[in-house]
């Protein structure tokens, strides 16, 4: 990911920032106008994981500019009697501080679209019921996850991994794997229970977890609802662990 390139996530750079103080400052708000929009339509991710990542990011590099510039020594330039102190001047960074003032314009409305992401987040959670069907297994790192809006429910199988990847903030979603299965029509005489057995009927597990998730709002299903029910499931799991 490039941090200053504002071209995406799984970019292949380091660090591509834009010398022009003004062409920058293009870039950035052409990125956030891209975030608002993604807020504005209550979709959560993927921007959200990767403004955390470019704020840490940035932030990092600002700590160790900052060690790095108490580190160096500049030339030689005088004398401070009364202080009985040698006088230099300021090491040679070359761009860093371009970059850095890149850094400054950025972390700004990083912050800002995060701390606005993270309270969405929460707000959409809370809007969310969670509930198994039938008694959990023992181990409930498998099973079936049903999301409801209407009267539809959208089947995901999941897998939560014995070796997990590292978490970001906010991001525990990505340690449960799923794959879109069937979506159901609920109804007066078609509800939870026939729908867990017909998915028992089909699947490999005897006695799967299986949870539902209501949303009393409409959201986004691949961009907020998934990652959310996602991340609701791997607490509730490990919690029954």
């Amino acid at each position: 990911m490039e941090p200053l390139g504002w071209s995406g996530p799984d970019t292949t750079g380091i660090l591509a920032p834009v010398l022009d103080a003004e062409l920058e400052e293009y870039l950035l708000l052409a990125y956030m106008q891209r975030v608002e929009a993604q807020i504005r339509d209550r979709k959560l991710y993927p921007w959200l994981t990767e403004v955390g990542k470019r704020a840490s990011q940035l932030t990092e590099l600002r700590r160790r500019a900052g060690e790095l510039g108490s580190s160096l020594s500049g030339e030689l330039v005088g004398l401070d009697l009364p202080r009985a102190q040698l006088l230099r001047a300021g090491p040679d960074l070359g761009p860093m501080p371009e970059v850095l003032a890149s850094v400054d314009r950025a972390l700004p409305e990083l912050r800002s679209a995060l701390e606005r992401g993270n309270g969405l987040r929460e707000e959409y959670r809370s809007a969310i019921s969670c509930e198994p069907v039938g008694l959990l297994p023992i181990a409930a790192q498998e099973g079936w996850l049903l999301l409801r809006q209407g009267k539809q429910a959208v089947a995901y199988a999941y897998e939560i991994p014995r070796v997990q990847a590292a978490q970001v903030a906010g991001a525990g979603h990505v340690n449960v794997r799923t794959r879109y299965c069937a979506t159901f029509t609920v109804g007066l005489g078609y509800g939870y229970w026939q729908i867990k057995a017909e998915l028992v009927r089909t699947g490999p597990l005897p006695n799967p977890a299986v949870f539902v998730f209501e949303a009393s709002m409409e959201l986004p299903r691949i961009e907020t609802f998934l990652p959310l029910a996602k991340r609701m499931a791997y607490e509730w799991s490990m919690g029954a662990a």
